[in-house]
């Protein structure tokens, strides 16, 4: 290849490097500001639980959405799922992924293992969540598209559909799917709160912090009304702290293909530069070459 080529390739490239090293920077500032989402939102959860539990004992409150108040002896409850499984309300939640990667292959093949498509029903958020519910014709009752997502009051949505679902579905549980390897090939569940798996997202530390005696505490206005407020926020935390779990994986994803393609690119650029050097020598010792030749060809003729 002529020199100018190799220096036109080297010029198109260092280019390409500028793009994508100011994606990598945008990457990571959106990892940052979705770190401290992240935990804000799983600090206000745990609390919402703590305090949930901490009125439930005290109290003796009952409620379906704390924790599953007709529970039998072990027995007797695998006796009746055999014969009668409830219904479960799944929440199906996928990225747009830049780069040919399939991170929620194993998710699905775990959703197909799990779902009574004859009683299960379906939240289906992301273009890929939505399709792969229909293929199955999985009984969506509610969907989001990925222009959805973007929807500030978002999580707050999502949890009103959930209470709202769990109360006239009388549902078993609330799973939430995800790409995430605090969750590797599983789900989260949500509902009942007594059984979301919150330790997942959070190290035994944080979790500790949150702990509190409430024995000196007066509940305004109401104890029940109280209990719904929390069960509401609690929801709406939960399920912001998923979405932007979610995103914040998606984006660590991202990065380190990102990092991949940058180093690719530096590659090249180094074995470039090496080829232009080496052009320009060979270019140098031929005109050396040409000129020696031209200095004994006068040389000769005196």
């Amino acid at each position: 290849m002529h020199l100018k080529k190799w220096e036109e390739k080297l010029q198109n490239l260092e280019g390409i490097l500028t793009k994508v090293n100011n994606s990598k920077n945008i990457l990571l500032i959106d990892i940052m500001k979705l770190t401290r989402k992240l935990k804000f939102n799983i600090s206000n959860a745990l609390l919402n639980i703590n305090l949930i539990k901490a009125i439930k004992e005290k109290y003796a409150i009952k409620n379906k959405l704390i924790n599953d108040s007709q529970k039998e002896g072990k027995l007797s409850q695998k006796i009746k799922n055999v014969f009668k499984r409830k219904s479960v309300l799944w929440i199906y939640l996928t990225e747009n992924q830049k780069y040919s990667t399939d991170s929620y292959s194993r998710y699905e093949k775990k959703l197909l293992e799990n779902v009574n498509p004859k009683k299960d029903d379906f939240i289906a958020i992301g273009q890929r969540a939505n399709e792969f519910c229909k293929q199955n014709n999985f009984n969506v009752i509610k969907s989001f598209g990925e222009e959805d997502k973007q929807t500030n009051n978002i999580a707050w949505i999502i949890s009103q559909f959930v209470k709202i679902l769990h109360i006239d579905n009388n549902y078993n549980k609330v799973n939430f799917v995800l790409n995430t390897n605090k969750n590797y090939n599983s789900y989260f569940t949500i509902l009942p709160i007594d059984q979301f798996d919150v330790n997942k997202l959070v190290s035994e530390m944080d979790e500790e912090k949150t702990l509190f005696d409430i024995s000196d505490y007066k509940i305004y206005p109401g104890i029940e009304d109280f209990i719904e407020n929390e069960i509401n926020i609690f929801l709406e935390n939960a399920i912001y702290s998923l979405l932007i779990e979610s995103s914040f994986y998606n984006a660590k994803n991202d990065l380190v293909t990102t990092n991949k393609i940058i180093n690719q690119i530096e590659e090249e650029i180094t074995k470039i530069k090496k080829k232009i050097i080496r052009t320009k020598r060979e270019k140098e010792i031929e005109e050396i070459v040409l000129l020696t030749r031209s200095n004994e060809g006068f040389g000769g003729k005196k």
